[in-house]
């Protein structure tokens, strides 16, 4: 066994290098001699850098000097009851299949952590926020929409006295209804949208009401948002989000990067797009919502249709692009509506509530279906205005 290594000693006083051989004496204690110098201890007194790749090879002594080796040295023989974890790391490492596997397991770690661990942390997190932080949240967002070109609203006070007296019903009866508000904005660089903020309000453009010839479209709209707001979906898409960020920026290095992205909360907030998942618990609490006010589930089908009739692409319209209305998500709300009616034979004859246009058509088209023969509805009916609203 070599009891005889050539290495580089520092004194970690000065940055001066000196050639020196390291012997060992007897079992338990060594020699440092050359360049004029001269010590010696038990090996027990000194630490050895764990083995990696060709990197030298370090004694660390108790005063701060330092002894550098060569990577290849055998000396692992000097310490092996010092650290048999490091002696077992070192035996994997130089094994393929064990690098291979480790790759295997860090990956599949982090892919576990980012789609299933991070969710789930981030909805814990969400569901043990205060309702104060939520409410301040949410108020710091309404305060910034001015910078997406927001503008008080241009409907009169009557209308929005009535669309929030219509809200307002709609919250009877549901988890924290006091902190529940419409706000209502003028948005042409928005376009029409609705969304829900932390802490209970749901912000409604005038462009979208626009769009709606009964105001029972409104209230399907809203309801959609009010389930948002129960399942706390704005906070948990967030926290998601931001700690998908965070943690990557902490992988990296770069702290500066998990702070900006608190900072951007609530531009995050209405950017946001939820997930399938939550898309669904809020249409499901929606038809639920309606159907508690005595109200078809047939206007929330009817609504999306009045959106799509305005932009058949989806690409011009920013609700449309958040709350993608897909025709799935349609015959969902036009499955209750007809179960709905199957309940109330009274109300809704032959299946049709009242007010529902023929035929499943948009808003503002009221032409009869090319398969009836209808004197009074024919195809060269002029469709009707939606400057209007029904109730």
């Amino acid at each position: 066994m070599n009891e005889r290594f050539e290495g580089t000693y520092f004194d970690g006083r000065d940055g001066r290098a000196h050639a020196v051989a390291l012997r060992r004496v007897g079992s338990a204690h060594f020699v440092v001699e050359g360049d004029g110098l001269r010590r010696s201890g038990a090996l027990r007194s000194v630490a050895l850098t764990p083995r990696l790749a060709r990197i030298a090879r370090t004694l660390e002594f108790a005063d701060g000097a330092r002894l550098q080796l060569p990577a290849d040295v055998p000396i692992d023989a000097w310490f092996a009851r010092q650290d048999r974890l490091q002696a077992l790391v070192d035996r994997l490492e130089r094994r393929a299949h064990a690098v291979a596997a480790a790759i295997l397991i860090c990956v599949g770690t982090l892919a576990f952590g980012a789609i299933w661990g991070v969710p789930l942390l981030a909805d814990r997190l969400a569901s043990h926020i205060p309702a104060g932080v939520e409410h301040a949240l949410g108020e710091q967002v309404l305060a910034s929409l001015d910078r997406f070109g927001v503008k008080a609203s241009g409907l009169d006070q009557a209308r929005r006295e009535e669309l929030a007296a219509r809200f307002a019903k709609l919250t009877e009866g549901l988890e924290g209804a006091a902190d529940y508000r419409v706000e209502f904005r003028d948005a042409p660089g928005i376009g029409a949208n609705a969304f829900a903020l932390p802490g209970g309000t749901i912000v409604v453009t005038d462009q979208l009401i626009a769009l709606f010839c009964d105001d029972r479209e409104f209230d399907a709209v809203v309801a959609h948002e009010m389930g948002h707001e129960q399942k706390h979906h704005t906070l948990r898409q967030t926290l998601r989000g931001s700690m998908i960020a965070i943690v990557a920026a902490l992988f990296a290095g770069d702290v500066s990067s998990a702070g900006a992205v608190v900072v951007a909360v609530p531009t995050f907030l209405l950017d946001s797009h939820y997930s399938r998942e939550f898309e669904d618990e809020a249409d499901h609490f929606a038809l639920d919502l309606l159907v508690k006010h005595e109200e078809t589930p047939y206007w929330f089908a009817a609504a999306m249709r009045s959106l799509q009739a305005q932009h058949p692409d989806a690409g011009g319209l920013a609700y449309l692009a958040s709350h993608p209305p897909t025709p799935q998500r349609i015959e969902l709300a036009d499955e209750a509506a007809e179960a709905y009616a199957r309940q109330r034979p009274l109300a809704c004859p032959d299946g049709v509530c009242e007010g529902e246009r023929r035929g499943k058509l948009p808003c503002g088209d009221e032409r009869a279906p090319a398969d009836e023969d209808d004197g009074d509805l024919g195809g060269d009916d002029a469709p009707q205005s939606c400057s209007g609203h029904e109730q």
